[in-house]
């Protein structure tokens, strides 16, 4: 460009030698015809001339104008930058920096913004007309247009939210901050790049909603009982397998006729497939009861019942419903991001309810590009339970992870890890320690939250939440996912902090809000940086 200008700026000086020359050679000439002519000449050809020249810098400016605001606009589409404003500032410094113009020239106005379809920049600008000849007309502005589509991603976010009893104070700032989020990540042009979320709301585990049979299996239910022998032991005969074996413990319930069995557990002495011999919990025998009349129920009560008998960690039986909520996996896939027919997700079962467990959580809601699918059930986020953070990171990976496309089908679906110009994000958001890990489908002994009579005499099968966080964390970033973590209000635990540090894609990824009002700023600074990502990686 500077190689034109100096081109221009030569033309123009020689043209104007010449036309010195000229005149001063007609005013030395004294003849009279020559005068005339000379002078007859000069009025009708100078303008010419000069006019010549003026549609030769135009037609050179014009194209020096285009070719500077193309590249302006290209540098502010391939930036961050997601407003009309910051794009503006960027774009008008790169336009300054590449246009040249002749001395006294002017740049009138310039413009970069977003189109209508939010991944299109379009840039305007209009500079001063050239000209070195009389103005016998108006000369109109030059002005240049030019758009650039932006190499957009496609992004899926997982939003994992705490909503344990500690956030009763704070889930108004939840809801508010977490509703912002949704509504600047996702865009409401969906092609040809698309935005979606998926929210994970989590406390003692994470609410399965219509899809923990998928997920964990479905709970065995009571077997129909259709014999009861009057013998010693009383032997019990089903219409279909019971699947009890040896030593295991049963429930009867239902039974007419031989009414004293109902509602209490048996040691059971498996005699076939149909048949099974009851033992007194006690060890004495139960062949003293009435004769039997007819209906009852036997229900097992090992993990995968929809009931589950144990001891706590004062040796005490209890016995507890199962839930919808889900709990850590256990073996070799408990931590990969592999869908449930590869390896079926925890049981959960909690003392609360009388016939079904609460999960204490709302229920999750798979990716999607609706915003107010999302934010409703956001609106409608309430506070209860322990912090299972480690089963909400877990969650938010499935989520996104392509090998549940058999369960997130359709629009949910996630899309594969290697899918160019796509993202995966998980955001992680947690308000103190992890302090609840399981051990068959029960709050283990050595989970740091829970009265004697909730937990299970046993320690966690996979070791604490933090233990499995940290190698979740681990596997996740491994996949080319990005992970956010905010940990509002931790104060000082130090185990939260490690965990949030670690866990985070960089140490730019990292929130430690203290208040209400700093939660929100964070996650609309997350939402920005996503926004960032969609445009830059």
């Amino acid at each position: 460009m500077q190689d034109k200008d100096i081109r221009s700026e030569r033309l123009l000086s020689r043209l104007k030698a010449q036309l010195q020359v000229k005149l001063k050679a007609g005013l030395r000439d004294e003849r009279g015809a020559t005068a005339v002519f000379f002078a007859v000449g000069l009025v009708l050809l100078a303008p010419a001339a000069l006019g010549l020249v003026d549609v030769y810098l135009t037609t050179t400016q014009r194209a020096e104008l285009q070719d500077a605001l193309d590249t302006a606009t290209l540098y502010a589409a391939r930036s961050d930058k997601m407003t009309d404003a910051e794009l503006k500032t960027v774009g008008e410094a790169a336009l300054v920096s590449n246009l040249r113009l002749p001395e006294g020239q002017k740049l009138v106005s310039s413009d970069f913004k977003l189109a209508a379809d939010k991944i299109t920049v379009v840039g305007t600008a209009q500079i001063e007309a050239p000209g070195v000849g009389p103005k016998l007309w108006d000369r109109a502005d030059l002005t240049a247009n030019s758009e650039v589509l932006r190499n957009s991603n496609n992004v899926e976010v997982a939003l994992v939210l705490d909503t344990t009893g500690s956030m009763q104070n704070n889930m108004a700032n939840l809801r508010s901050a977490a509703t912002d989020l949704v509504t600047l990540v996702i865009k409401d042009q969906q092609k040809p790049y698309y935005t979606k979320i998926a929210l994970v709301p989590y406390s003692v585990g994470v609410n399965m909603g219509g899809w923990a049979d998928t997920a964990r299996g479905a709970p065995i239910g009571p077997t129909v009982i259709s014999a009861a022998t009057q013998t010693n032991p009383i032997q019990i005969t089903t219409s279909t397998e019971h699947g009890l074996q040896t030593n295991e413990r049963v429930l009867i319930t239902g039974i007419e006729g031989m009414t004293a069995l109902n509602n209490k557990e048996f040691v059971v002495t498996k005699v076939d497939a149909t048949k099974f011999k009851l033992n007194s919990i006690n060890g004495t025998d139960a062949g003293t009861y009435k004769k039997y009349s007819k209906g009852g129920a036997a229900q097992c009560l090992r993990e995968g019942c929809a009931q589950q008998s144990f001891q706590d960690t004062q040796s005490v039986q209890q016995r507890m419903p199962v839930s919808a909520c889900a709990t850590e996996r256990v073996g070799t896939s408990a931590y990969d991001g592999v869908g449930p027919g590869t390896a079926k997700v925890g049981w959960h079962y909690n003392r609360l309810g009388a016939t079904d467990g609460s999960c204490r959580s709302a229920p999750i809601v798979p990716l999607t590009s609706t915003k107010k699918t999302l934010t409703d059930q956001i609106a409608a986020l309430s506070d209860d339970g322990s912090t299972a953070g480690h089963i909400g990171l877990a969650w938010g990976w499935y989520m996104i992870s392509p090998d549940w496309d058999t369960v997130w089908t359709g629009d949910s679906a996630p899309a594969a890890y290697n899918k160019p110009q796509t993202l995966k994000v998980v955001v992680l958001m947690t308000d103190g320690a992890f302090n609840t890990a399981y051990c068959k489908g029960v709050n283990a002994k050595n989970s740091g939250f829970g009265e004697a009579k909730d937990r299970i005499k046993c320690d966690a099968t996979n070791g604490t939440a933090f233990a499995q966080a940290d190698k979740l964390c681990k596997n996740i970033k491994a996949k080319g996912v990005f992970i956010y973590t905010v940990g509002f209000n931790v104060g000082n635990d130090a185990n939260v902090k490690k965990l949030m540090n670690d866990c985070a894609t960089s140490a730019e990824y990292v929130y430690m809000p203290a208040n209400g009002t700093q939660l929100k700023v964070a996650f609309r600074a997350i939402a920005q940086d996503i926004n960032s990502l969609r445009i830059s990686k």
